[in-house]
Order: C-alpha cells, then structure tokens, then sequence
C-alpha cells in the first residue's frame, strides 16, 4: 500500500463511519480494513528516526473502542501494552498526526504517567493534571492533530511563562497557580470550555478533562511494578531502532539502580547479626534426641532493618528520589524484615514494608533534622537486634540524646555534604555521589525481535 493507497482507505473508512452509524461496530468488514490502516501505520512508523517507535508499536496489541473520549488511549494486560482506537476521532487524522498520535501514547509509557497521573490527582484537578501530562510531552512530537495542546498555547491561555523540558509536576504546578490567579484577579470561576480547544463544526473538540478517562476505567487495574518491568521489556526490543534524546533519558531514568551493592553489604553483617531462632519438624531437639514429638531449631535468617529516612525540609527532591532507589534496591533483593522510619525533627510516620509496592511517597514536612528521635524510638520499643540505615543530607544534631542500642548504624548521606555533623556517629558512614549512577545497556533480545518482525511482515504482505 502506498500513501495515494492508505489516504483511499481512510477516506473510505470515514464515510463507513458517517454511513453506519451505531450499526459500525457490528461490520466485520469495516474491522478488518481498519485493521489494515493501523498496520500500515505502525510500518510507516520503521521508516527513518522514528523506527524506535515502530519496534515499540509492533509489540502492542491494538483494540477498536468506541468509548473513548480520545482518537487513542493506552491500557496494559498481563503481556502487552494495548492500543485503543476510537475510528470515529482517529479516521479524522492524516497519516502524519496518526502517527504523532501513537508516538503520544508511548511517550506516555516512557515517561510513567499512569503513576504520576494516580499521584498528581491527588492534589490538583483532572483538567489540570490531564493538560500537565499532555504539554510535558507534545514539546517532543511534530505534527499533532490541531485539537492537541501546545506550551506555547497554554502559556498563552493562562497568562503563564512555562519552561521547555520541564516535568509534569511542574506544568501541573504551574498551570494550577495561573488559574488561581485569573480566578482571584476577575473575581469567577474558570469555566471548563477555557481548558478545552474549539475547532471547526466538523473537527473533533479535545475534552481535557476526560481525556486520560481510560486509565481510570475499574476495569483496568495499573499494577505500577507490572507497567514498569513490561516497559523495560518492550523497550528492549525496540532499542535496535534510533530513538530521540527526549526518550533516550526516559530510559536512563527507567534503568536507575542503587549505588550502593546493599546484597553484598547486608550479606557481609549478616554472619555477625543477632538473628534468634525458629522452630522446624525437620530437626530433632539436640537436647532430647529420642523425643520425636519435640521441634527442633534453625537459625533464623531473616535480616531486621530499620530504614531511617531525614524528611526534613532541607532535603530536595532529587535526594528524596535517590533514597528512594536505594530503599527499593533494598526490599527488592534481599530476604528481611525491613520497617521504614520517616523523621526530621520527630517522628512523622513508620510502618512496615514486604515489597517495594508497599514504599509510599514521603510525608510533606519543612521541619528541621534531629536524628535522636530514631534512637529514641528504637531504645523504647527495645529493638536491639536491629541493622539502621539512615539516609540523610548529614545535617543535624551534634550529639545524640540517647546513647544507641541496636545492633549497627549505617549512615547514607545523600546530599552535598561530605561528613555527618554528629560528633560521634557510632556507626559506618557511607555517601551516595551527586551523579546519578546509570545502569549499562541491556542486550536486545535480536531472535525474539525477529520473530515479532516475521509475523507481522507476513500480515503486511496480505495487503500489498
């Protein structure tokens, strides 16, 4: 098929749109020709500097919806990522901005907005979160549908100066304080219709604020460590393509791994540990050998941790995301009982954690550091036989109140500062570089790349 080709089918399918009505999603025929388009797209895809988002789309699944709100949407299965198409707004587009459109949803993949979305919701609106996520993204793709916002766009509409390559915190930030100037300035409420663009009679009008509704469908359940181990999986097969810079970070960031080598730390301290006992049938009582009903003991190799992170209002955000990627190292790779402790002058919050999906974001705070509350915490619930690791800027007291009972301190500093500004740290002090540490190039899985390649080239050459 070529281009004079693919144009006759889309112009076709449209008017099956307009001609069928509610009685197009029963047309069998109309599913396979459309079919046929989306394929052609995904090859065209191969062609040039965006063959990196053609290895990627040829391991996605695609589904005709015609419930969503949008041209495209994204959801994930235990497998694969899957490409929702809504003909009625997709068959609108030239092959240009389908193609943009698809690079869109796996900008959105790369740059983990599932999670960001679940968590910027929390504090701003739909409208607003949607439109953050959107503009962080569509400064890296070219010819978008006319509906799409742009930065230049928003920061026109909202009297706001916004940076390029910023994140989507930031725009959402942004965005969020621009509107509550324009409200408390003109004395009303922002209308919805000021999110959305307006277009020709004919032209599909972008509905911000419903625009992401497919991700939070009940029926799509994003498990955020399932997302991301399938997104280090498909990229893997698609590294063989050129991808832009803008994506090339997004993978450095999906790669990141914990500077510290906590498997081989907590495995060297492990033989000195205080570590108890457990009772087992398959050992007899050393004392009462001939006493079969009697349980024997093994030594119980369960490490106790306690993780101690400064949340104080001197730690920045990049430290906070540093302490973050040792913790998970930590719960992901070892066998332990770890609690985790967040303090900065008190003790703000503690609990208990199996997985790294049990790590919860950092409580807000700006107070000041005090490391004593710790070991306050631990001397009163008499937790001797447990290893500390507090991650810290290093800047606090310079004496403890209380005199330490657990079992060892490992102090992490993860700032700027070279040494801990206790006099007397009673434990190991180690600090994390201030240049993120990049984890090597995986290798491309080249026969499974060629077996997606050969079926889906046998599929393209039933239509050419």
């Amino acid at each position: 098929m070529n281009s004079n080709g693919f144009e006759n089918l889309r112009k076709e399918l449209l008017k099956e749109v307009y001609t069928l009505g509610e009685e197009l999603s029963k047309s069998e025929s109309f599913r396979v020709k459309f079919n046929k388009l989306t394929e052609y797209c995904t090859f065209s895809l191969m062609e040039g500097e965006d063959n990196f988002f053609g290895l990627f789309t040829m391991q996605m699944k695609r589904n005709i919806n015609y419930n969503t709100v949008s041209a495209l949407g994204t959801t994930v299965s235990l497998s694969s990522f899957i490409l929702h198409f809504n003909p009625t707004i997709f068959l609108q587009c030239s092959l240009k901005e389908m193609r943009a459109l698809i690079k869109h949803e796996i900008y959105h993949i790369m740059f983990g907005h599932f999670k960001r979305h679940t968590e910027l919701r929390k504090k701003y609106s739909e409208a607003i979160v949607n439109l953050a996520l959107d503009v962080s993204i569509n400064q890296y793709i070219e010819n978008l549908p006319s509906w799409s916002r742009s930065i230049k766009e928003v920061s026109l509409s909202y009297n706001v100066d916004l940076e390029y390559e910023e994140s989507a915190e930031y725009y959402a930030e942004k965005i969020h304080n621009a509107i509550e100037k324009l409200i408390k300035d003109s004395g009303t409420e922002i209308s919805k219709e000021v999110f959305n663009k307006s277009g020709s009679e004919s032209e599909y009008v972008l509905d911000i604020e419903k625009i992401h509704d497919i991700w939070t469908q009940d029926n799509y359940d994003f498990n955020m460590e399932h997302i991301n181990e399938l997104t280090k999986k498909t990229v893997e097969n698609a590294k063989r393509g050129k991808m832009p810079t803008s994506i090339e970070k997004a993978i450095n960031l999906l790669n990141k791994k914990a500077e510290i080598s906590w498997s081989d730390y907590l495995k060297k301290i492990l033989g000195t540990m205080p570590s108890g006992y457990k009772k087992t049938i398959t050992r007899k009582d050393r004392r009462q050998p001939h006493r079969l009903e009697l349980r024997g003991k093994l030594s119980n190799h369960l490490a106790q941790i306690i993780i101690a992170i400064d949340i104080s209002g001197s730690i920045t955000d990049k430290e906070v995301e540093k302490i973050m990627i040792e913790v998970l190292d930590i719960v992901k790779n070892y066998k332990s009982e770890i609690t985790i402790i967040e303090c900065d002058n008190s003790i703000r919050r503690n609990y208990k954690v199996k997985s790294k999906k049990d790590v919860k974001p950092k409580v807000d705070t700006k107070g000041g550091t005090a490391f004593s509350p710790v070991f306050e915490y631990i001397y009163d619930n008499k937790l001797r036989n447990h290893f500390l690791i507090y991650f810290t800027d290093g800047v606090g007291e310079k004496e403890l109140t209380v005199n330490p009972i657990n079992y060892k301190t490992l102090w992490v500093l993860t700032g700027k500062e070279e040494n801990l500004s206790l006099t007397n740290p009673q434990g190991e002090v180690k600090k994390l570089s201030n240049k993120p540490t990049m984890k090597n190039d995986v290798n491309i899985a080249i026969e499974a790349m060629k077996e997606i390649t050969k079926d889906w080239a046998a599929a393209a050459n039933q239509y050419i």
